[in-house]
């Protein structure tokens, strides 16, 4: 059997094996079979019953083989990323179509797991709730305790039934403000105030997300205005009241939102 970083193990050919036993017989009896001659022969017809067995043999090693291979992949890749991380827990709840968040874990928050999810209060909110609750149940490992105010019990396979909790997200509404200064320098067309709310929108889209720091330079720069002189990216949480530019440090729950028309572009 060979070999192969890439395909694992292989089964030796029909034909590498009859080789080998021709070789072997050459070499011990002093003959000189060719392999043509070889064909035909008693010994050739012995050994093909064998090899028959030694080939099945070779198969089912080989099939065994890819098992194991797919066995240490998948686990490797669980270990790399559980589901309790928190990237690993997020990519579960994506994968179910919800938005969650993590909070860091802090000495003081030892075994306890505090979990955020963005649930729109539509008609599937309650249905969704315990879902997220299962999932909870399917990612968390055993011995951690869920902590926050929505709650859900599971009953689990043995009949017992457990409260499973999470939070829900702290939905902000803010404006933006962008003030751009045109370069003196620019020799391309301007895009129009409309192209450059959609342009920011689509960016937070992109590059944000629920319990993460709200961080405007991310999300309208000089990659995507080269016309530009200067960007100041604002943002206001009280209806434009006051502005700010600097980082919004979130807690894990905390979930900036921003409709197209609460975009102000300001060209100087």
């Amino acid at each position: 059997m060979s070999f192969a970083q890439d395909e694992g193990y292989i089964p030796v050919s029909f034909n590498d094996l009859i080789s080998s036993v021709r070789e072997g017989i050459n070499t011990q009896f002093g003959t000189t079979y060719t392999e043509e001659n070889f064909v035909g022969t008693n010994w050739y017809k012995y050994a093909y019953a064998i090899i028959q067995k030694v080939q099945e043999g070779e198969v089912k090693t080989s099939e065994i083989f890819q098992k194991l291979q797919e066995y240490i992949s998948d686990t490797n890749e669980r270990i790399q990323r559980p589901s309790v991380s928190m990237p690993g827990l997020l990519e579960a709840f994506a994968a179910e179509g919800f938005i969650a968040s993590v909070k860091p874990p802090l000495l003081i928050d030892a075994g306890k797991v505090y979990i955020g999810v963005d649930l729109p209060e539509d008609t599937d909110f309650f249905d969704n709730k315990v879902r997220v609750a299962e999932l909870i149940k399917e990612y968390i490992a055993a011995g951690l305790v869920t902590m926050g105010d929505q709650v859900e019990s599971i009953t689990l396979s043995n009949g017992q039934s457990f409260d499973f909790k999470f939070n829900l997200s702290n939905r902000i509404p803010i404006r933006l403000r962008l003030t751009a200064t045109v370069s003196q320098n620019n020799l391309i067309a301007l895009p129009s105030d409309e192209d450059v709310r959609e342009a920011i929108q689509t960016n937070i889209e992109a590059r944000y997300r629920m319990g993460w720091n709200f961080e405007p330079q991310r999300y309208y720069n000089f990659s995507d205005a080269p016309w530009a002189a200067s960007l100041l990216l604002e943002w206001s949480d009280d209806d434009g009241g006051s502005w700010h530019s600097e980082i919004y440090p979130a807690e894990y729950t905390d979930l900036f939102t921003v409709d197209l028309e609460d975009i102000e572009v300001v060209f100087q």
